[in-house]
């Protein structure tokens, strides 16, 4: 065999061998795509506010008006009586156009909420972050702790309120019209503790 010939057999090869590389190359860069393509493409918290698909109504509250709170007990709703700062469960409402049992989420950083009134615009609170609920127009008691409430997912629509300073649940006591904090409940299998958020425009009559 010539020189000549040689190298020509030489390229030749050379040529294949570059050819099979970059079938192979294709053939991973093609793979790596389709297992990329196969993730959820991230999103920050600000695109994706709170969730995104079947978000509870609790959540869609967020600046977006009032709602009622309803335990999974017996459907009464949270209620300020007569807009006093006494806190407690009732049927439904009629007094001040329903604003007594209308409740807004205040976002107050770190996933946790404020619960503010429509009648008077007080927050529903701890009293000196003790186990009494009522109402407060604001409080640096603790670092306003007392009036921070977390919502922790409880299934379907349903959710427990906690208190920031002490982790315990909003709560009404066996199932009555007596409303406090309890550190967590098995009564009626929790159902005194679950609360769903109510559209306001949804009729309670």
């Amino acid at each position: 065999m010539t020189k000549h010939q040689a190298d020509f057999v030489v390229k030749h090869q050379t040529a294949r061998i570059t050819h099979r590389s970059l079938k192979v190359w294709s053939g991973l860069v093609v793979g790596l795509a389709a297992v990329m393509l196969s993730y959820p493409t991230p999103t920050s918290a600000q695109e994706v506010p709170l969730g995104i698909q079947k978000m509870a109504a609790a959540q869609q509250a967020v600046g977006r008006g009032y709602y009622r709170l309803q335990l999974k007990s017996n459907g009464k709703y949270l209620d300020a009586n007569k807009c006093s700062d006494q806190i407690g469960l009732n049927p439904g409402s009629s007094y001040a156009d329903g604003a007594c049992q209308l409740w807004k989420l205040v976002p107050a950083g770190g996933g946790y909420y404020r619960l503010q009134l429509k009648s008077n615009g007080k927050y529903l609170d701890a009293n000196k972050c003790s186990d009494q609920i009522g109402l407060n127009p604001g409080s640096s008691y603790a670092d306003g702790a007392c009036q921070l409430w977390k919502l922790v997912r409880a299934g379907g629509e349903y959710y427990r309120l906690q208190l920031k300073s002490n982790g315990k649940y909003l709560d009404a006591k066996y199932c009555s019209d007596e409303i406090g904090l309890n550190p967590g409940s098995d009564y009626a299998d929790g159902a005194c503790q679950l609360w769903k958020f109510a559209p306001a425009s949804v009729r309670i009559d």
